[in-house]
């Protein structure tokens, strides 16, 4: 019974030491991003419900003003067929969730797939603020 479990912890250090792969299939890129908070091309950040777009990432980036001082930024690469070229993920004109036309597919703005056939969540990066500036990064 001890060889057993002893067995078992030893797959699961083992298993918990391998490096994740993306499971959504959207690459994993470095990010780096730094936004000035006061700049004109940041205003609809001032309010809450408030987003731009941003460069970075592997299709570009959301950046979303979702409470007081939280801020979420999302690949805008969607996660059905990453590998297409119209795979790209936009907020909805009505301003109330996210969509990629290309396959339908529709998100949250916590990244959870709504619709579609999409299965996998958006690839979300850290989000920090010091003073005015608000840093994207992984």
């Amino acid at each position: 019974m001890n060889k057993i479990i002893l067995l078992l912890s030893f797959l699961v250090a083992l298993e918990a030491c391998q490096p994740k792969q993306e499971i959504s299939g959207v690459p994993d890129v470095a990010v780096n991003v730094e936004i000035n908070l006061n700049s004109l091309d940041s205003a609809p950040l001032r309010l809450i419900g408030g987003y731009i777009y941003v460069d970075g990432g592997v299709r570009g980036i959301i950046l979303y003003h979702e409470s007081d001082n939280i801020y979420r930024a999302f690949d805008r690469n969607c996660t059905y067929q990453p590998a297409d070229p119209c795979a790209i993920v936009e907020v909805h004109s009505s301003g109330f969730y996210l969509e990629d036309t290309c396959c339908n597919s529709t998100f949250d703005f916590s990244g959870f797939p709504t619709g579609g056939p999409a299965q996998f969540p958006l690839n979300e990066y850290q989000v920090s603020i010091s003073g005015e500036n608000l840093f994207i990064f992984n």
